[in-house]
């Protein structure tokens, strides 16, 4: 059995949000960009999703956006679960993103109040994860980049490279380096009810 875990990262620049402070709101909300949208209407067409039988998403706008082509190829449902959702953020007082995500990628249990940390949302997603592989599913999760990062820590090995970015090794492969990706795919192929290896696409 194999799932593929989907974050396409092409979201929409040049919005103002006026007079609404609800960062997890606006992030939700976040439509794909025109590029993210024909990129997703791309892997649609990938044969290794053929065989898919059920679709998940995240409840953001990104991640339907990027569902909603497999499943009209398909004729497939997309079934949401929050716990795909992305990393909250919480409350980001006198801090920025960039400061927090360099915060997180050092300490993988730092958080802001009422906000998560990576440990937080990777429990979360292998709580679904585990969830689909005692249903014996062969499907695809539409979820976020940080979501998943927070996943992939849990079966990884954990380095920095020389500009002391994140990276992570599964098996002595390089599966992530914290670069800019238009989008990220794994498939985790599952074997007697257990995780046997990780791939990136």
């Amino acid at each position: 059995m194999k799932i593929y875990l989907v974050s396409n990262n092409l979201l929409l620049d040049g919005i103002n949000y006026e007079n609404n402070s609800n960062l997890e709101m606006i992030r939700m909300l976040r439509p794909l960009s025109s590029k993210g949208e024909r990129l997703a209407n791309k892997i649609s067409e990938s044969k290794e999703f053929q065989n898919i039988e059920k679709i998940y998403s995240s409840f953001h706008s990104s991640a339907i956006s990027s569902a909603k082509y497999l499943s009209e190829k398909l004729e497939l449902d997309i079934n949401m679960d929050e716990r795909l959702n992305d990393c909250k953020v919480g409350s980001l007082g006198s801090k920025n993103m960039k400061m927090v995500k360099g915060l997180q990628d050092h300490e993988f249990t730092y958080k802001l109040p009422m906000g998560e940390s990576l440990v937080d949302v990777g429990s979360r997603l292998n709580n679904f994860i585990q969830n689909i592989i005692s249903n014996n599913e062969e499907c695809i999760v539409y979820s976020h980049k940080r979501t998943i990062l927070g996943f992939l820590l849990k079966y990884s090995n954990v380095g920095y490279n020389l500009d002391d970015n994140l990276i992570l090794e599964y098996n002595g492969k390089l599966i992530y380096d914290d670069s800019d990706t238009d989008i990220d795919i794994y498939e985790l192929e599952v074997i007697d009810n257990e995780i046997k290896s990780i791939n990136k696409f």
